[in-house]
Order: C-alpha cells, then sequence, then structure tokens
C-alpha cells in the first residue's frame, strides 16, 4: 500500500525528471484534488493510505501531467481575481496579467458609477473577466459573447458559481455582429487571440498543444482580432464611455494607432509585473470635450 508520503515523493520525482515546473506544489495539488482535500490536510496527513484505485488514478494525472497537460486542465479549477473559476480545454486558463484589466475597469467604475454600470466582454472564454467586474460591482449589468458555444457554456457555470448569472447575458457570436449599432456600452472589455502564428513553435507545449487556438493566435501578426473588432467596438461605446484591452508583447503601438483610428482617445497603457505593456485604455470622448 501507498502512502500519501511515498506517492508524492514518486510525484515529485517524476516531475523533477520531466522538467514539470513546481514539482512540489503540483504533487501536492494534484493529491489533494484526488482526494478532495486542502493542501494543508495533505502535508500534515502523510502517513494516509491510499486506496489502490486511487494511487492508480493519481498515476494517471502524474502521467498526464508529466506529457504537458496543464494542472488547471487536469484539476478543472483556476484562481482569478479571487475567484475560483472552472476551466476545460474550451476555453484558455485565466492568467494573472488579465487581473490588470480588470483592476483597472473596477478603478474606473467606482470612480463616477452611473446608476447602471452597462459593459461587455468581447471574446469572454471562462467569462473570468465578466464575472468578475459583476461580481465586484452589485449595479452592473454585462454582455459577454464568444463565438464558442462550448466555451459559452463554461462561462454561464462560472456566473452561476459566483452568483451573477442573472446579471449577464451570455451570446454566441463572431464579435459584435449579434448587436445593432449605435452606443450602448460605458466599458468593453476583451483579452483577445493576440498571439501571431509565427510564434506557434516558441510556445510552452502545455500552451502549443492543449489550450484553444481560436482563443489564442491572432492570425500571422498577433493583430487580426485587434484590426476586425475595434471599429465595431469604438461605435457601440457611448460618449465618455471607455475601452480597455490586453495587449500582447510589442503590440502596444500598432493597437494604439487602430485605437485612434476608431475614433477613441488613448488614455494610458498599464505594464504587467514584468514590465510588458499589457493593458490598453482608451476613453470616447463626449461632443463636448471635442469642442
Amino acid at each position: 500500500m501507498h502512502t500519501i508520503a511515498s506517492a508524492r515523493e514518486w510525484a515529485i520525482e517524476e516531475f523533477k525528471r520531466a522538467g514539470v515546473e513546481s514539482p512540489m506544489l503540483s504533487a501536492d495539488l494534484l493529491l489533494g484534488f484526488m482526494l478532495g482535500w486542502q493542501r494543508v490536510r495533505v502535508l500534515s496527513h502523510p502517513e494516509h493510505l491510499l486506496a489502490p484505485k486511487d494511487y492508480a488514478y493519481f498515476q494517471s494525472l502524474i502521467g498526464r501531467r508529466v506529457n504537458g497537460e496543464p494542472l488547471q486542465y487536469l484539476t478543472g479549477e483556476q484562481e482569478f481575481y479571487g475567484l475560483l473559476f472552472r476551466v476545460t480545454p474550451d476555453v484558455l486558463i485565466p492568467r494573472p496579467e488579465t487581473e490588470l484589466l480588470v483592476e483597472e475597469a473596477l478603478r474606473l467604475m467606482k470612480e463616477s458609477p452611473p446608476a447602471v454600470v452597462r459593459f461587455l466582454d468581447v471574446g469572454t472564454g471562462s467569462g473570468c473577466i465578466a464575472v468578475s467586474i459583476a461580481h465586484e460591482i452589485p449595479v452592473s449589468a454585462g454582455w459577454a459573447i464568444d463565438i464558442s458555444a462550448d466555451a459559452l457554456r463554461i462561462a454561464r457555470e462560472n456566473a452561476v458559481r459566483h452568483g451573477v448569472a442573472r446579471r449577464i447575458q451570455f451570446i454566441q457570436s463572431d464579435l459584435l455582429e449579434c448587436f445593432s449599432s449605435g452606443p450602448v456600452f460605458d466599458f468593453v472589455l476583451s483579452n483577445p487571440p493576440y498571439v501571431p502564428f509565427d510564434d506557434y513553435d516558441s510556445l510552452p507545449r502545455e500552451v502549443r498543444d492543449h489550450e484553444p487556438h481560436a482563443a489564442l493566435f491572432g492570425g500571422a501578426s498577433g493583430l487580426g482580432v485587434y484590426r476586425r473588432a475595434i471599429p465595431g467596438i469604438s461605435s457601440r461605446i457611448a460618449p465618455g464611455g471607455f475601452l480597455l484591452l490586453e495587449l500582447g508583447a510589442g503590440q502596444a503601438e500598432k493597437v494604439s494607432k487602430l485605437v485612434e483610428m476608431g475614433g477613441l482617445c488613448v488614455q494610458r497603457i498599464l505594464n504587467d509585473l514584468q514590465g510588458i505593456p499589457r493593458c490598453l485604455v482608451a476613453r470616447k470622448l463626449s461632443r463636448r470635450e471635442h469642442g
């Protein structure tokens, strides 16, 4: 019979041999996932005996992780902005860089909130942006669009999990074709596909081989979705409203030009913790501001 201690030691060695990042943490999280325990309980019960079927399942999880399957897809969860989101291979795994976009949007929403904050999340994926905004802003009404029906199913599930499903409408659509023209939204937010196809071979295999390509790649230059989306977004932002976009490395200048060509005023670009320009903030000026 295997104990937690022996299973953990074996898994850590397997991960080290395969070059898996954070081998100890990964082993602990997969043990906890298999047992339905928190990590602290796993670490405090090394003598606990594992049933043969549990140990066999644990071995299969370790094998899948060694072969490059992301930890979050194995456990089905990822934390984002203090909330736990369900994730599957149908959606991108929420990343810390995207929290910068949410944080800035919340700051702006709280600065001078209208009676109801109307926001749109373009390419919602897991729903991490829309659900986090709705969770933090009780007076918000959100719309979340995605071309993938499978992604929308996960996003709805996350909205239900966090009690905001009644305040977000989930719509299957290729960008904003589902909306009539005219200014509607106070905020439009998007983390679009922005990885250039040329970067395919340089991506970590966890990303390249397992995350949905439609949510990753933005054409040869990485700018394809920005070019298609920005004109439609601009016409649907209310005067005084904001657009917040996540950016890929080295894209800030080109995306800024696209945003300004769309009639919006770029206000600032925020760097992530690695110093990469990551979040563009633009505003639609009112007629009075135009003079």
